[in-house]
């Protein structure tokens, strides 16, 4: 997508007075204009044409000068953003799903990457599927929903174990009722949830495109989950006609683990080895 130029912004200002103890000294048509005007032309650095259609209480003003730039990042199309869709993808299987949020990819047999295109983190969670049920290694940013995308891909019980405990990998840890966690202080710490580790991976240029419909990024945060079990070092997790090996790989995080599935030579890595660049 090309970022249009000139762009001309046309914001109609309707105020509502409903109670005489709101802001006093009503600006005069002229006032509010050119108050406006210079707010928006220094904060966002571009020409916009208001109309306004009342006199304007200061209240009301101050209001719509914060509101501004706001309207304005959820514009903006972030630098990572235009580089989508990555060239790697091209050579995969994509797997068609219904929530867009998600893209899916069949990356060895019966192995899907479920992949999250629109957030800057770009996360990546596997889900590996045996006989008799199935291995989830991460769980992602938690913004939509990844159970629901797990279930269009296997109806096999689902056991989740995590590369590492950041909340941009635990975000739908909470979904799952079968938690496989390492024994450290870290992870107990980050089962208990955040908000603000959440909060900022819905910041100014985090998101490319739209949030899925009913994600109110207000509210965002990381769920607390449960332990149901902790794993360690050397660790095997059968799931029926395959096996998965637990290597701990502290480092990124002191809870940091890959998988191995050594009948396939396949090895799950955290998110600084699977990296594009």
């Amino acid at each position: 997508m090309e970022k249009r130029k000139n762009r001309s912004v046309k914001f109609c200002v309707r105020v509502v007075y409903s109670t005489a103890h709101d802001a006093p000294d009503r600006l005069s048509f002229h006032q509010a204009a050119v108050t406006v005007s210079y707010i928006v032309r220094h904060t966002m650095h571009r020409t916009v044409s208001v109309s306004i259609k009342q006199p304007l209480r200061l209240k009301s003003l101050f209001f719509f000068a914060l509101s501004v730039p706001v309207l304005f990042s959820q514009a903006e199309i972030p630098e990572w953003c235009r580089a989508l869709p990555r060239p790697e993808y091209k050579v995969l299987q994509r797997v068609p799903i219904s929530d867009p949020w998600f893209e899916v990819y069949k990356v060895a047999p019966a192995v899907f990457a479920i992949y999250e295109p629109h957030q800057s983190e770009e996360v990546i969670s596997y889900l590996i599927v045996g006989d008799k049920r199935a291995a989830l290694f991460d769980t992602g940013m938690g913004i939509s929903d990844l159970k629901k995308v797990t279930s269009e891909l296997t109806r096999l019980p689902i056991v989740v174990l995590n590369s590492h405990t950041h909340n941009d990998h635990v975000g739908d840890n909470w979904r799952f009722d079968t938690i496989y966690a390492m024994d450290t202080d870290f992870t107990r710490e980050n089962a208990r949830g955040s908000r603000e580790d959440a909060q900022a991976e819905v910041g100014p240029g985090q998101i490319c495109g739209k949030l899925p419909k009913g994600f109110d990024p207000r509210t965002y945060s990381t769920r607390p989950w449960k332990i149901t079990a902790y794993t360690h070092d050397g660790d095997r997790i059968d799931l029926g006609g395959r096996s998965l090996e637990v290597i701990a790989t502290p480092g990124h995080t002191p809870d940091a683990i890959s998988l191995f599935e050594r009948a396939n030579g396949l090895l799950f890595t955290i998110k600084w080895m699977t990296s594009p660049s």
